[in-house]
């Protein structure tokens, strides 16, 4: 999936984490909205671009962690 905007990384961060168990993925669902909340008002593209960037990577990141 390609992340273009912060909604599309929102829904993907979500959809991937469901996967994890429950009390990591509360965990995770929590740092997403904490972080989705602290970010919203970002208006600089290219700092928006590294920040959707690095929050996949985070993602698969944290993914593989707990499905390995």
């Amino acid at each position: 999936m390609k992340v273009d905007n912060p909604i599309q990384l929102y829904r993907f961060i979500l959809r991937s984490i469901k996967v994890l168990p429950k009390e990591a993925r509360i965990y995770y669902t929590h740092q997403t909205r904490q972080s989705y909340k602290s970010h919203c008002d970002e208006t600089d593209t290219e700092r928006i671009k590294q920040i959707i960037e690095r929050a996949v990577e985070d993602t698969k990141w944290v993914v593989r962690k707990y499905t390995s």
